[in-house]
């Protein structure tokens, strides 16, 4: 009789004589004790349903919250018609300056810019002025010590 391919196998692993089956091979499913995986389920459980009390909360504190906001924008918007327009027309302004590319109101920069210049301008002038002062004082400064002497030898003279 010929010997097919797995029968070869079976020959060349097993311990066994020919003709005897093979012994089974124990069964490797772990043992559960039943009453630790109910704990641990029961663990589980609580612990899923402390953190959908968390969810639960924190999104009870938001709505409040976002309530507040909802009702400050509220009140803002029931202030008198003219402050309406007024805070209005203000965003306008400020759109179209960020619109334009300018965040600061160009009227306000020239204004800055042309004070400086001035300021600028007045600051040299005051320089040129004590420059001038400081030459006419060099220019005088022997005549005054000259009518100083004078002045000494007068006083000296009459006493």
């Amino acid at each position: 009789m010929e010997k097919t391919s797995y029968q070869e196998k079976e020959v060349s692993t097993s311990n066994t004589k020919r003709g005897q089956y093979s012994p089974r091979r124990k069964d490797t499913t772990p043992k559960v004790n039943p009453q630790l995986a109910v704990e641990l389920v029961y663990q589980e459980i609580k612990r899923i349903e402390a953190f959908t009390k968390r969810i639960e909360d924190a999104t009870a504190r938001k709505v409040q919250i976002d309530d507040e906001g909802i009702r400050n924008a509220v009140n803002s918007l029931k202030s008198p018609l003219s402050d309406y327009n007024k805070v209005l027309s203000d965003y306008r302004r400020q759109a179209n300056s960020m619109k334009k590319g300018g965040y600061v109101d160009k009227r306000v920069s020239l204004w800055t810019i042309l004070c400086a210049v001035f300021f600028l301008l007045f600051a040299c002038l005051m320089c040129y002025l004590w420059v001038d002062a400081a030459k006419d004082r060099d220019n005088y400064k022997r005549y005054y010590e000259y009518y100083l002497q004078q002045i000494s030898e007068q006083k000296k003279s009459e006493h």
